[in-house]
């Protein structure tokens, strides 16, 4: 048991650094960034707000919060449609994906800081990708079979 809740821990905080890396390259790129950031498109309230946040807090959150992802993974596995690590990891990462970023998009970044619909897709696409990246990681951790 001790040995599963530590393979737990690292498999979570591994998943959740290197999903937010991925997520990280991705809103940072210039086209993104180019988007985002366009006062012309971009909601005022969000222009000047994001650059306030603490961005170490704010990944260092995220990432702990992977192994709560872990965690569920392990509660849910068997449940979890598909055979493969694959299908389960994109699966998990959808689900990732739906149950937080959604809602966060929605409620934080569209209604509270007025950004545009438009934009928070965008958003959402990316994220997508870097849930798909973390699901598919934890999945990898615990899968049974060990082939790819």
């Amino acid at each position: 048991m001790q040995n599963k809740t530590f393979k737990i821990i690292y498999s979570g905080l591994i998943a959740g650094f290197i999903s937010e890396g991925v997520m990280g390259a991705l809103f940072m790129s210039p086209p993104v960034q180019k988007i985002l950031y366009n006062p012309e498109i971009q909601s005022k309230l969000f222009l000047d707000i994001t650059p306030t946040r603490d961005l170490f807090v704010s990944i260092a959150g995220l990432v702990v919060l992977s192994t709560i992802h872990s965690w569920l993974f392990v509660v849910f596995q068997n449940a979890i449609p598909g055979r493969t690590w694959v299908s389960k990891g994109l699966f998990w990462g959808f689900t990732i994906w739906i149950m937080y970023w959604v809602f966060q998009e929605w409620f934080i970044y569209h209604t509270l800081l007025r950004e545009p619909i438009l934009l928070n897709l965008l958003e959402l696409i990316l994220l997508l990708i870097g849930s798909f990246v973390e699901g598919l990681i934890v999945s990898k951790f615990f899968d049974e079979k060990k082939e790819f």
